[in-house]
């Protein structure tokens, strides 16, 4: 602990989404489901947690993984794919330092696992650090982001039969919805009513539309490597 401080990480991210698409834009966005930080226990002790039963917000620093490169101006999927911005003006994963920072929910500590929700990092996120929120001193009355200024509306999701059919309970079909309502495609394929797409989430194979009335989805398997230490342990769920 004597040691001059260096970047290093701290621990790793559990969460539904084993791929990018389909990891929510923000956190915040999806509601209730559940996820997991998970510490190096060699290198965090668990007085380091000491404080966090008295937290209900916590800010996560965390490392992009999987970028391999940034750019100076992104095309966010609010504008529709249409405008460019400066990387700086937005929340866009690719840029020089790919550093994360997300608002989650702290649900609960276990020894080195602090169990959040409204979580939106890629299952495996690298963690470089935790701060507590302080309400009195990070929501200024007078914050303004002009190009994102209202809250995105959510699509309603309807399951087709054979879909249905393969559901095991309620917090599955949570799960899927609070993923799926947000529109994960990407902004340059959503002109194409006849395109499916296909999402990961737990050890699900989703495949969805979208149409006139919202998200249908159309089929869903189950994968081999199944990945239920996560599923099931909250309710609902960049």
């Amino acid at each position: 602990m004597s040691e001059a401080p260096q970047l290093r990480v701290i621990g790793h991210v559990r969460s539904p989404w084993p791929e990018k698409f389909g990891v929510p834009r923000q956190s915040g966005l999806t509601q209730g489901l559940e996820a997991r930080i998970e510490l190096d226990r060699e290198l965090i002790p668990v007085e380091a947690l000491r404080g966090l039963e008295g937290v209900s917000h916590v800010w996560v620093l965390s490392w992009f993984h999987q970028c391999t490169s940034w750019r100076p101006t992104v095309r966010p999927p609010r504008l529709g794919g249409a405008a460019r911005l400066g990387v700086f003006a937005t929340r866009a994963p690719h840029r020089p330092n790919p550093i994360g920072l997300s608002l989650v929910r702290l649900l609960g500590v276990d020894d080195r696992t602090l169990r959040v929700a409204d979580l939106d990092l890629l299952d495996g996120t690298p963690v470089i650090d935790i701060k507590p929120h302080l309400p009195w001193a990070e929501q200024p009355s007078d914050a303004r982001c002009e190009w994102a200024a209202e809250a995105p509306e959510p699509l309603p999701v309807r399951f087709a039969p054979a879909a249905e059919a393969m559901l095991v309970d309620a917090s599955e079909r949570a799960a899927i919805v609070e993923t799926l309502r947000w529109d994960p495609r990407p902004a340059h394929q959503r002109d194409d009513p006849e395109r499916s797409f296909g999402l990961a989430l737990f050890e699900l194979e989703l495949r969805f539309t979208v149409d006139e009335r919202g998200v249908v989805v159309l089929a869903i398997t189950r994968s081999e490597a199944a990945r239920g230490s996560v599923h099931g342990a909250g309710g609902g769920a960049k």
